[in-house]
Formats: C-alpha cells, sequence, structure tokens
C-alpha cells in the first residue's frame, strides 16, 4: 500500500504529552523492529544535504513509503508531491535518528512516538524538542520520558528484546542501571535488555557515538550483522558481540545467523556498513569512495540476506560521525 504523507495525520489519536501513558488506553506497548513495516522515513534538514538528497531519491525510487522532512525546503526534486511532507520544526543538526521520536504501538495497532531525552539537550534544545514538535504537526499520540537515550543506541526485535550498548548508563547515571531497565521496560515494552561493550568503554568512544547500529543492525528476527575489525580494540568489542549472539536465543527459541561485514578505522573515524537503513526489504547501505571491493561485499551480503540494496554515498557524513541511520527515523507502519 503507498501510504501518503498526507495519510499519516489523524487527529482522532492526538493525545497531551504526559511522563506515562495511560496503561488502559496504551497497554503491551512494543516498539516495532526496523525490518518490520515502515510508513514513512523522517529526515532532518541539515548538512550534509547530498545524503539525505541521495537517500530521499532512493526511496522514491524503489520504496512506497512517504518522505517527511523535518525543516525541509517546500519542494524536493524527484520525489513527488504526495510522497514528500516538510514539517515546520527547527532542527540544529542532521542526526535525527538520535533525537527523533521512536515509533512505539499499542496493542489495538495505534502508532505513537516516544520523546526520550537527547543526550545534547542542553546545547541542541530544537533537536530535543522535535519528536513532540512532530507529534504536534502530524497528529500523532505522544509520551515523554526523562530518560536520556539516543536512538542510535537503541535496537528491538519487535518481541521483547532490546539491545544496547552500556553507553545508555553512562547518560543516566544519576540513576541506578536496575531503575534504566525498569524504565525502558515500561515505556519502550521491552522484556529482556541486552549489553553490549563499546569500542573504547567506558571511556570515550572510539566511533564518536558509541551507539549499538555503528557496528550491529538485525536483519531479521534471527539474522543479526556485526562488525569486524582488524585493529583493536574495535576487534575484540565486537567479537565478542558476535559471540554474545551466537550463545542467546531468538525469541521463539531458534540460533541466531550471525554474519560478519568489514570496517575501518582511519584518521580518527570508523566506517561501517552496519549504519545502513531497512525499509519494506529494501536495504539502504553506505558505499564509501575508493572502495570498491569493500562495498560490492556490503552490497552482496545484504542481497544475500534478501534486501533490495541501493548504495547510499556516505563519505561527507561519515567523517562526522554517522551514515544513513544516523541520518534517518523511521514512523512504522500501524
Amino acid at each position: 500500500m503507498n501510504h501518503s504523507a498526507k495519510s499519516l495525520r489523524n487527529p482522532r489519536f492526538f493525545l497531551m504529552i504526559a511522563l506515562l501513558m495511560s496503561r488502559t488506553a496504551w497497554a503491551d506497548l512494543r516498539v516495532p523492529a526496523e525490518f518490520e513495516p515502515v510508513q514513512a522515513v523522517v529526515i532532518g534538514w541539515r548538512e550534509p544535504l547530498s545524503i539525505l538528497k541521495d537517500i530521499s531519491r532512493a526511496l522514491a525510487e524503489d520504496s512506497s513509503v512517504s518522505v517527511i522532512a523535518a525543516d525541509g525546503p517546500r519542494q524536493l526534486a524527484d520525489l513527488p508531491r504526495d510522497r514528500y511532507e516538510p514539517v515546520d520544526c527547527p532542527l540544529n543538526t542532521i542526526w535525527i535518528r538520535d533525537y527523533g521520536p521512536i515509533g512505539i504501538h499499542s496493542d489495538t495497532g495505534q502508532v505513537a512516538f516516544v520523546d526520550a531525552v537527547y543526550r545534547h539537550f542542553s546545547s541542541r534544545r530544537s533537536d530535543d524538542r522535535l519528536p513532540v514538535c512532530l507529534a504536534q504537526k502530524l497528529d500523532f499520540p505522544a509520551v515523554k520520558t526523562d530518560l536520556i537515550l539516543d536512538g542510535g543506541n537503541f535496537m528491538t526485535d519487535s518481541a521483547g528484546n532490546l539491545f544496547m550498548t552500556n553507553r545508555t548508563y553512562s547518560w543516566n547515571d544519576r540513576l541506578p542501571r536496575a531503575e534504566v531497565d525498569e524504565r525502558l521496560k515500561k515505556i519502550y515494552g521491552a522484556q529482556k535488555i541486552h549489553v553490549l561493550e563499546y569500542a573504547g568503554s567506558p571511556r570515550a568512544p572510539l566511533d564518536g557515538t558509541g551507539h549499538i547500529d555503528m557496528f550491529v543492525k538485525l536483519l531479521s528476527p534471527d539474522t543479526v550483522l556485526i562488525s569486524e575489525a582488524e585493529t583493536e580494540p574495535f576487534r575484540s568489542v565486537f567479537d565478542a558481540a558476535a559471540e554474545y549472539f551466537r550463545k542467546i536465543k531468538t525469541s521463539d527459541g531458534r540460533d541466531y545467523n550471525v554474519l560478519r561485514i568489514g570496517g575501518w578505522f582511519s584518521n580518527g573515524t570508523w566506517y561501517t556498513y552496519t549504519n545502513s537503513l531497512l525499509v519494506n526489504g529494501l536495504a539502504l547501505v553506505p558505499e564509501y569512495s575508493g572502495e570498491t571491493e569493500k562495498n560490492d561485499q556490503a552490497r552482496a551480503l545484504y542481497e544475500s540476506a534478501g534486501f533490495k540494496v541501493r548504495m547510499i554515498p556516505s563519505d561527507k557524513s561519515i567523517v562526522r560521525g554517522g551514515s544513513i541511520h544516523c541520518v534517518t527515523q523511521t514512523v512504522p507502519a500501524p
């Protein structure tokens, strides 16, 4: 089904922002996995614009989803008018995965936005306010939590398993870990929280973020893609993540199919192929200049997992600390 941007508006579902949603109206909350159906992709219109234009073009050509551009231009070349909607919400930066809303489902299938506290809330106030602004402009319900949480460090299989790095505990060090876990379970419907280390833990992350999406990607309920590296501490941390997934079971008791994809650290930048975007069977995968063989390997691996692949040039964004996943956020289908 073609979900136009205008079809996202539904005033019947607008609710007041509150610390916790009514458990009567919103029981059995869950966050759909990225590999589940998506109705729209949200981008934040800030530099570098080239990656946003490439992402939007790929979505227009190879998917049926809408593109919602926070603080975007009135029109965007190569996108049909009914597939593009600019939203008048001010921004500071392009990293909408981290400060943008995380979509949740109620037990009745309604979609709402969760507004967590952005890690850079004190210096990027417009970014931190975006989830509420989008909820108001698009007439979505919303719930607010005082947990500090970047979306790039949040990955779910939609069956109760939440994966993240221990960086989330560092941001919320005013709270005991048990309290952080309890709030994650209450707001996001998580049943079990899986915590991995990041490269550089417990100090400053060497990839610039410490987010799980810089080295892990769930491709399906039982398939996970994990980076591998030749240099330390990346190699040990990523190998430990792969071993962790080999030891645990999926939500229905199966073994994980663990795939590995190369990455590399150069001049202070971690180059990764896991920072991709999955949209209804389409995978938008980072592409780096001068790395034809590695790019081809990444394409082949995603294709082997059943995805149609579009490679997106990511040189300008990755040196700033992120790629495709970092500059997009998805709105799950009802």
